[in-house]
């Protein structure tokens, strides 16, 4: 016997992507009905499904493709996929990309430690939720996490990167941090522009000793925000930010 919402149920309505957040998802961005990434975001969406015992048998990128097609509405929208074992969700709804022309600001977060299980991109989301709650309310857009030993890992809903001497560094995956699809892409682009790519383990005064910072996130217009301010420490636009979203912003007009 089962209750929701004042109705008695004899079969369960839920299952254990509700109960236990055990489902994945993806979030993609759309631009005059063409899906950008979807390639990367939907192998790391079966990557994930293997790992966590999650099965998919329908031909999601068929699917997708067909839903985006017949439902696409808007120049700029996201797309989001959300998968538990033989369930899939998809919403496709207008998005305004993220864009700050003139920078944007960010915080160390206090009173949360970075999502363990940030390595999948899961339900499990809610110390994410609710760091990023205190952040915006606080008047940022974006706060970082350490974890429990200090080190710099990531940002609620993004990856991050910082700027020193002309070396670009961020954070390893090994510190369980979600293998971002334009983390990747950001790496391959400076590493083809003979831009040095440091991934390692870094700590506040890292960020705080840094020429320039920026996320990077898949409903980024440029595939990255940087910040003029972060923790009171005032910011420029680096040339190598520059450089990164002119490439972006060619590969994205490539795929269009």
């Amino acid at each position: 016997m089962y209750y929701l919402n004042g109705e008695i149920l004899y079969e369960e309505p839920y299952d254990e992507s509700i109960f236990y957040g055990k489902s994945i998802f993806e979030t993609i961005a759309v631009i005059n009905g063409k899906s950008l990434f979807l390639k990367e975001h939907l192998d790391r969406l079966f990557l994930s499904s293997k790992k966590l015992k999650i099965n998919i048998q329908e031909n999601l990128e068929g699917l997708v493709l067909s839903f985006i097609s017949k439902y696409s509405s808007s120049n700029e929208e996201m797309l989001k996929i959300l998968v538990s074992n033989n369930k899939i969700y998809m919403k496709l709804l207008p998005f305004k990309l993220r864009d700050f022309p003139n920078g944007t600001n960010a915080i160390l977060i206090k009173n949360y430690f970075q999502n363990e299980m940030g390595i999948y991109k899961s339900a499990n989301y809610l110390s994410n939720i609710l760091a990023r709650e205190e952040v915006v309310e606080g008047g940022y857009f974006e706060g970082v996490f350490t974890n429990r030993l200090g080190q710099i890992c990531e940002g609620t809903i993004s990856n991050i990167f910082f700027i020193k001497d002309n070396v670009l560094y961020t954070p390893s995956l090994t510190l369980n941090i979600l293998s971002g699809v334009t983390r990747k892409l950001m790496i391959d682009l400076s590493t083809s522009s003979n831009i040095l790519v440091q991934e390692g383990f870094f700590y506040e005064k890292d960020l705080k000793e840094a020429e320039a910072i920026f996320f990077t996130n898949s409903l980024m217009k440029k595939g990255l925000v940087w910040l003029y301010d972060f923790e009171g420490k005032k910011l420029k636009k680096h040339e190598i930010i520059h450089k990164l979203e002119n490439k972006y912003l060619k590969i994205q007009s490539d795929m269009l």
